[in-house]
């Protein structure tokens, strides 16, 4: 009788063979992985890696980021109806290994990119009243990317540098670390203390930037900047310009700079010795601060403009 040995040996290939399908999987470069259109509410919670960036696209809805007490970022949305409903929310999901993408979308649009674009720019979906409504806990370490149709935008003490968008609301950012850009086409946009170099826009809205370093660029349609700085890191050309309103810009008092001030209607102001280059224009100032240096233009249709000294 012929004993069989068959089953333990193929066992024992079977072993071999999985170690080795495993070990070149493992080898594999992790590739983005994408989960879309899973309905609300939305809930995700895992790392990333420092230098690494957490993107949120909402089609409609605030977004409010704060600091995480550890490493790990957590995210939670909550879908809101209200009035008649023509569509529904729906998120994406998309990971890879430097990043995190989170879109809410319609469930009718196209989903969306590892960039948080939407292919379709109809925000408000023909009247759709729902909403999708952010917050996230956010290491200090981790790179921010958010912007909303419509919604307001608070980031608070996070994010080593941070880009922020909406289509109407205001912008709030605090206590980031690093760069900010923020922009909105309806609402006031607030900075205050952050660590890198700041460009602010809006269309209709006051713009006011409270920073540890410059350089800022701000403007606005319709509103009033003011905007201080308590040093300047890295010198560049700084920008502040408004249809309507005054322009504040307080700086330290060792700042050299070429500047450029212009008012259609209001009066220029200066704590700092300014050498008037041409006829002298109460409008319209071009002179030097400190013997030159980067370009400070400053304009305002219907406003003053005013340079203070931060001592």
């Amino acid at each position: 009788m012929r004993r069989r040995v068959v089953t333990r040996w193929g066992s024992a290939v079977r072993r071999y063979v999985l170690g080795i399908v495993l070990g070149i999987a493992s080898a594999v470069p992790v590739r983005a992985q994408q989960t879309t259109g899973s309905p609300g509410p939305f809930d995700w919670a895992g790392q990333i890696p420092a230098g690494g960036r957490l993107r949120i696209a909402d089609v409609h809805g605030d977004i409010r980021v704060s600091a995480a007490t550890g490493d790990r970022v957590t995210v939670h949305a909550d879908v809101r109806h209200s009035g008649r409903r023509r569509s529904e929310i729906v998120f994406d999901l998309i990971t890879d290994g430097s990043g995190v993408t989170i879109c809410a979308r319609w469930a009718d649009s196209h989903s969306c990119s590892t960039h948080g674009n939407h292919d379709d720019d109809d925000d408000d979906n023909g009247g759709e009243s729902a909403s999708a409504n952010f917050t996230v806990d956010l290491p200090r370490i981790v790179r921010l990317d958010v912007q909303t149709g419509n919604g307001i935008i608070d980031v608070s003490g996070t994010g080593s540098d941070v880009v922020a968008s909406s289509g109407n609301g205001a912008v709030r950012i605090v206590g980031s670390t690093g760069s900010v850009r923020a922009n909105s086409g309806n609402g006031d946009v607030t900075i205050e203390g952050v660590g890198g170099p700041v460009t602010v826009n809006t269309g209709n809205g006051a713009v006011r930037a409270i920073t540890a370093e410059g350089p800022v660029s701000a403007s606005t349609g319709n509103g009033n900047i003011e905007v201080r700085m308590q040093k300047l890191g890295t010198r560049g050309a700084m920008d502040f310009s408004t249809g309507n309103g005054t322009v504040t810009v307080s700086m330290p008092a060792s700042v050299t700079a070429d500047v450029d001030a212009d008012t259609g209607h209001g009066r220029i102001e200066s704590d700092f010795p300014l050498q008037v280059a041409g006829r002298i224009d109460p409008g319209h100032i071009r002179g030097t601060i400190g013997g030159g240096g980067p370009g400070l233009r400053l304009s305002s249709g219907n406003g003053n403009i005013v340079l203070r000294s931060v001592n």
